[in-house]
């Protein structure tokens, strides 16, 4: 009961710090999530006049190698999180296994799993819990040059979508190349009072501000499946946690159960013992 009592303490505080780091990120997705929606939404229009334009990030090319980016979490205690991306990465990897194929790890979970596996590894980032932007213009300028050097010709990106008061998705979405927003051009990408074509006023001029929103796009997407991947983790670390205390007050409960049940025998056996002697004596 004393080791019970002693792990109980430890998921309940455990909770505590997992509620508190799930709803600041929460937060911070929140908000990122407004400025992206509105960035797509701009891009979706801008692509409409994007279709003859020449830039390395739209290139088409005969698919040999690709790169799937795996974003798992820094720890575990976190449920099946890290195990169903983990599963996902191996799905994808036996699907095209007619090509080329290695990872980006994003945490130390995914890191030190897909290297003992012996799996080739492109690029790796541990250190996914401190997720801000300045990782985030890093990971995509050093994937924008392993694309842009030929050393891979189709980049992809594996995260757990996060959903509210349940377990996430796990979902792969394309991020290079980029002719994905020109081909699924729809208006069911705009946000919420942005239907419809729009036109704008470019200065300098259209291809500077259309490539320097793709960057910013890159940045973003980035960013954001960054901190929609730590929503997620803390989410199913907070709800590990409260479901381990659950489980551990069960389990206390029964243990105080068992000891009441084991005392009240041995009270009513020596008290049989005890009148059963004094009758002899009588």
């Amino acid at each position: 009961m004393k080791s019970v009592q002693s792990i109980n303490s430890i998921t309940k505080a455990m909770q505590m710090i997992s509620t508190f780091r799930f709803k600041r990120a929460e937060n911070r997705f929140s908000k990122a999530r407004a400025y992206f929606s509105e960035l797509v939404g701009i891009l979706s229009n801008l692509s409409a006049s994007a279709k003859d334009l020449e830039h390395p990030l739209f290139e088409k090319r005969q698919v040999k190698k690709k790169t799937l980016i795996v974003m798992t979490g820094d720890k575990g205690l976190c449920g099946a999180y890290n195990t169903n991306l983990l599963k996902g990465a191996f799905a994808w990897r036996r699907q095209h296994a007619a090509f080329e194929t290695s990872f980006v790890p994003v945490g130390k979970v995914g890191c030190e799993s897909l290297r003992k596996k012996g799996h080739k590894l492109a690029l790796f980032y541990p250190e996914k819990a401190a997720a801000d932007l300045s990782l985030a213009k890093k990971m995509a300028k050093e994937l924008k040059d392993l694309y842009c050097s030929k050393k891979t010709d189709e980049i992809s990106l594996l995260y757990t979508r996060f959903k509210m008061g349940g377990a996430g998705v796990s979902v792969v979405e394309p991020f290079l190349p980029l002719g994905h927003l020109i081909e699924n051009k729809k208006d069911s990408c705009l946000p919420a009072g942005r239907q419809g074509a729009v036109e704008y006023i470019h200065e300098p001029d259209f291809e500077k501000v259309f490539f320097d929103l793709l960057q910013r796009y890159l940045d973003g997407k980035m960013y954001l499946s960054l901190l929609e991947s730590l929503t997620s983790e803390t989410g199913a670390r907070m709800m590990a946690m409260k479901q381990a205390s659950d489980n551990g007050e069960e389990v206390l409960h029964d243990l105080k159960l068992l000891k009441n049940k084991t005392r009240q025998a041995v009270i009513t056996r020596e008290l049989s013992e005890i009148v059963g002697g004094a009758s002899i004596l009588v």
